[in-house]
């Protein structure tokens, strides 16, 4: 499906989609990850009594690090469409929402747990930014702190495909989700189409993720301040084999570090 720019009106990522997002994909993705948050969380003793969820989207797992666990939690998102629907879904909790690029982390107060869940850190697109990313966490992280998060690599992110195409519909509203594969790049190229009842034209968001294997995230964490306490499979949670597409990494600050905090 290719939208001609004449019959489309081209919108910000996450935008347009915002208010169906969790109905869509985001509901189910969250109970994954719940899940296997719990399970992880358990396995590995870790503690906290703060908490931040970076790319925190609608905020349905920080209001239930929130809500569940007692803990203090700042959400972060660069979208102000998805906060805004985040602020709606944690209505009557403690979570607090920032506009922020995660590049540029900076909490209030250092935390003792950072989450990014659900392809955040593969909006990365540059080893680069993944890198600096994995330092502002640190900085943002009280020494022994845990940073928890998935992140899509290379080996068959669309299951093999080369094209991945899903269809949503709901009363009054629907969208088709594409997805191509740049296996020579490792680039995810989005094009989400979404059509409203009573508008005149769909609206069109695109965007780039890109796939990151384990010789970059891992030297990425260590430079940082970082061991790495695990790594699994993120739809079976054992311990990730060399071809598992998406991955659950349980990194841990070193109690020596001495990276500065973000309000430093």
């Amino acid at each position: 499906m290719q939208i001609q720019p004449a019959t489309a009106l081209q919108v910000r990522p996450y935008s347009g989609i915002a208010s169906v997002y969790d109905r869509s994909v985001g509901l189910s993705f969250f109970l994954r990850s719940r899940r296997a948050f719990e399970t992880l969380v358990a396995r590995y003793g870790i503690r906290f009594c703060s908490a931040a969820d970076i790319g925190c989207g609608t905020g349905l797992f920080a209001c239930y690090l929130n809500r569940c666990w007692r803990v203090p939690v700042y959400a972060v998102d660069r979208s102000p469409e998805m906060l805004w629907r985040g602020l709606c879904n944690c209505a009557g909790s403690s979570v607090c929402f920032l506009q922020q690029d995660i590049r540029c982390l900076r909490l209030p107060m250092p935390v003792d747990l950072v989450t990014a869940n659900f392809d955040t850190l593969n909006h990365l697109v540059s080893l680069g930014d993944l890198r600096l990313a994995f330092r502002r966490v640190a900085a943002n992280l009280h020494p022994s702190g845990y940073f928890y998060f998935d992140i899509i690599t290379p080996c068959q992110p669309l299951g093999g495909r080369r094209l991945f195409v899903r269809d949503f519909r709901m009363p009054g509203w629907c969208f088709k989700q594409l997805i191509r594969w740049e296996s020579t790049r490792r680039l995810m190229r989005f094009q989400v189409v979404h059509h409203r009842a009573g508008c005149s034209w769909p609206a069109i968001e695109r965007f780039t993720e890109r796939a990151y294997c384990a010789n970059e995230i891992g030297p990425g964490l260590l430079s940082a301040g970082f061991v790495i306490r695990g790594v699994h499979d993120e739809a079976t949670l054992e311990v990730a084999a060399r071809c598992s597409s998406r991955i659950i990494v349980i990194a841990q600050k070193t109690a020596n570090s001495h990276a500065p905090h973000a309000n430093n």
